[in-house]
């Protein structure tokens, strides 16, 4: 109990809840970068070399694959990071990271739309427009409990 007459919950029960829930999230969040990622990759190389997969048409030695590559093969190596560092470090500077990849990658979708238009592969665009939005949702919110957790925890809210 403070001075005042308020009731502290213990530091772990607050912080514990959230870092749990973060931690969930950064297994969900590196396990979707990881198999969409490595999924993606193994497609594009497949079609631009050997001309087979779904993206033959569009990527069989496309000069173009190189960017479709490189943003799936970072994708795949942020997830791996989330999936060995942010699951166990659980700092929020890991949270806004990801905010900020998913954010960078949805708004990335939006901003050229016309690709999956042109490539005729607009649910796969929705569907993956959707999730780094749900991902940045996610990651807001427990940043913010996180934030709230540690404020009421340190007695920052709890003593005014």
């Amino acid at each position: 109990m403070t001075a005042t007459g308020h009731v502290r919950a213990p530091i772990g029960a607050i912080r514990g809840t959230t870092s749990r829930a973060q931690r969930i999230l950064f297994r969900i969040n590196g396990t979707f970068l990881v198999v969409v990622g490595g999924v993606q990759v193994v497609s594009e190389l497949l079609s631009y070399y050997a001309g087979a997969g779904i993206y033959a048409p569009v990527f069989r030695s496309s000069p173009y694959t190189i960017g479709w590559v490189e943003n799936h093969g970072l994708a795949l190596l942020i997830g791996l990071l989330f999936l060995r560092v942010a699951v166990s470090d659980g700092r929020q500077v890991w949270s806004a990271f990801a905010i900020a990849v998913h954010m960078l990658l949805g708004t990335a979708n939006l901003m050229f739309w016309g690709s999956f238009v042109h490539f005729n592969l607009v649910a796969m665009g929705i569907a993956a427009t959707v999730a780094h939005a749900l991902f940045v949702a996610a990651h807001t919110i427990l940043l913010f409990a996180s934030r709230a957790g540690a404020s009421r925890s340190n007695g920052t809210d709890a003593d005014r």
